[in-house]
């Protein structure tokens, strides 16, 4: 694989990688406060609430990643702050550090990551049960997804998952 391209993938797996951690991070860490005010459906607000054991542990693990959970903990979750955070860590901690500045904007919108987030948005929803029966620490999750991708059935969601996104007018670049 050309050099560029090869540096192209990375930059879709590091970020990647944050969003997957960001969704972790919300399918492990949510949390009611019971003093806080019901939104405006009624319903109690969901927070993130990462215990100081579990930042320790990160940090531990995956300090490159420590600054997104550290942005978000006790944070109100929503669809705005998950989006901002991952934007924001990208913008901080990867863009013009992991890879040339100014590309992370070309990578959202490659077909490649958009591929890839459709394929992990799939997995989550297959394997939610799974998932939800107990703790499962990130890495395997990581792992998880990767064994899943390489089956025959992932493999082929995704060349349909990339036939629908280059309909769709996302840049051309390949899946890999």
């Amino acid at each position: 694989m050309p050099q560029l391209q090869e540096d192209f993938q990375n930059a879709v797996w590091q970020i990647l990688e944050a969003v997957m951690f960001e969704n972790w991070l919300r399918f492990y860490f949510i949390s009611e406060k019971p003093d806080a005010p019901e939104g405006p459906d009624g319903e109690q607000p969901l927070f993130l609430a990462v215990p100081d054991k579990a930042m320790e542990r990160i940090g531990e693990l995956y300090p490159h990643l420590q600054p997104l959970a550290q942005s978000m903990n006790g944070q109100e979750l929503s669809f705005e702050l998950s989006q901002q955070s991952v934007c924001s860590f990208v913008a901080e901690h990867l863009d013009g550090k992991s890879f040339p500045r100014d590309t992370a904007g070309s990578i959202f919108n490659s077909t490649t990551f958009q591929v890839q987030m459709q394929m992990f948005n799939a997995w989550i929803q297959m394997h939610e049960d799974q998932l939800d029966q107990g703790f499962v620490e990130f890495g395997a999750w990581r792992k998880l997804f990767a064994q899943w991708r390489e089956s025959p059935g992932a493999s082929e969601l995704a060349g349909k998952l990339a036939m629908s996104v280059s309909g769709t007018g996302a840049s051309g670049n390949t899946v890999q």
